[in-house]
C-alpha cells in the first residue's frame, strides 16, 4: 500500500511518496511527475524519507521519473531516501550486476 502526495508553490512541486514502491506507486508516482512537467515547474522534489519498501518495478519508475525531468529540463532532487529503500536499491543493484556478469561470461 502507498500513498502519494503532491503540492505545488511558486514554479517547485513537492512530491511525498509513503509506503511501498511498486509498480502502481511507480505509475503513480509518474503521473505526479508529469503533472508537474505539464505546468511547467521548474524545480520537483520527491521526498522519499516514508518508503517502506521497493522493488524493481518502483526502482524502475523512479528512474523514469528522473529521465523525464532531465529531458524537460528541470532540476529533481531526492530527498530523505529511507534507509529500508537504500537497503533495497542496493540488493537490487547486486542482482543486477550479477545477472550482466552472468550475460557476459556466457559467450
Amino acid at each position: 500500500m502507498h500513498h502519494i502526495t503532491s503540492f505545488a508553490v511558486a514554479g517547485a512541486t513537492s512530491i511525498v511518496v509513503d509506503g511501498s514502491l511498486d509498480v502502481v506507486a511507480a505509475y503513480d508516482l509518474r503521473c505526479c511527475v508529469d503533472a508537474a512537467l505539464r505546468q511547467r515547474a521548474r524545480f520537483v522534489g520527491l521526498d522519499l524519507t516514508r518508503v517502506t519498501h521497493a522493488d524493481l518495478d518502483g526502482a524502475e519508475g523512479l528512474r523514469r521519473c528522473c529521465a523525464a525531468a532531465v529531458a524537460s529540463g528541470v532540476a529533481l532532487t531526492i530527498t530523505g531516501c529511507s534507509r529500508p529503500l537504500r537497503a533495497d536499491l542496493a540488493v537490487l543493484e547486486l542482482k543486477t550486476r550479477r545477472a550482466r556478469s552472468r550475460a557476459h561470461t556466457s559467450f
